[in-house]
């Protein structure tokens, strides 16, 4: 029987309250990982996972400060804690690669710990929304085709809220481009936590050069760097063998100009180094667009 994404994620809530209740010792969420969703993300966190001194499970997203059924006046953040192996893990980490685009999201939990270090993963935007998009079809047949999302979802503005009639699922769900529009979400995040407290790493530098991530990783945490490296495992890899309709090369164009303003201002904010990512390439001339399309139907396994 297929089970429903939201019956899993409840799935996994009461997985992490139970081991919560039966631990000896919990330590209460000091960083945060907040996106990108396909942005190696899970790499990210299993990876911290490992260290000594951090408490990491067992379930990577907690999803606290998407709750809108919480009551953000007076929350109750009393669960928002990992259960611990030792009294010595005092550093515990969310992973819930939403946060960053989600409306709100940050405000929440910078009231919870304004001085809390943030963690964020990012990827060219395009490969990122055909990896959901593909994820997203794998779990649900009758998800659209994407040349049907790129014409209805695609949009150039981040939502300050989620969009009227719009329940939070299917927000999360039609998300696949405002997700990558990654400067204007930097420049809110910046509101409520400043810069330095940022730390913006590229999906390649993660998949990569594992061990340079970790130094910087622990550095920005303030904790002492790994003598020996645990294995990089990549999981939740998009799949391969999709069916439907496949997006034309005058449906890439459209996201390329979609998106690159944003990524001009992406780079400003970030520091991160965008110019080898396709899109921008795209955007600059130096990719052919056609070229472009095929590589990324090809990887989806959809017909060029």
């Amino acid at each position: 029987m297929t089970r429903s994404p939201q019956h899993l994620i409840r799935t996994r809530m009461e997985r992490r309250l139970a081991a919560l209740e039966e631990a000896e010792h919990t330590t209460p969420i000091t960083f945060s990982i907040v996106g990108v969703q396909k942005g190696a993300t899970s790499t990210v966190f299993r990876m911290l996972a490992r260290h000594r001194l951090i408490a990491a499970g067992p379930e990577k997203e907690m999803r606290h400060f998407m709750n809108e059924k919480q009551d953000w006046s007076a929350p109750d953040l009393s669960d928002y804690r990992r259960p611990a192996r030792h009294p010595r893990q005092r550093v515990a980490g969310d992973a819930t690669p939403e946060y960053v685009f989600w409306p709100h999201a940050l405000e929440r939990m910078a009231a919870y710990d304004a001085s809390m270090p943030i963690i964020a993963s990012f990827r060219d935007p395009i490969e990122r929304a055909f990896s959901q998009w593909s994820m997203e079809r794998s779990r649900d047949v009758d998800f659209p085709d994407l040349p049907v999302t790129i014409e209805e979802w695609a949009s150039a503005e981040l939502p300050a809220e989620i969009p009227a009639g719009l329940s939070p699922y299917e927000y999360r769900r039609r998300s696949l481009y405002v997700r990558g529009l990654y400067g204007q979400q930097l420049e809110r995040g910046y509101r409520s936590f400043p810069r330095e407290q940022w730390l913006s790493l590229d999906f390649r530098e993660v998949t990569g050069k594992p061990e340079a991530t970790l130094d910087r990783l622990t550095d920005h945490l303030g904790l002492p760097r790994f003598k020996a490296y645990p294995e990089a495992l990549h999981r939740n890899q998009t799949p391969t063998v999709n069916t439907g309709a496949s997006p034309t090369v005058e449906h890439i164009e459209a996201l390329v100009r979609t998106f690159a303003d944003d990524l001009r201002l992406f780079a400003e904010l970030s520091g991160v180094d965008v110019s080898g990512w396709p899109t921008v390439r795209a955007a600059a001339g130096e990719l052919d667009l056609r070229e472009f399309r095929d590589r990324l139907v090809g990887k989806l396994g959809l017909p060029l």
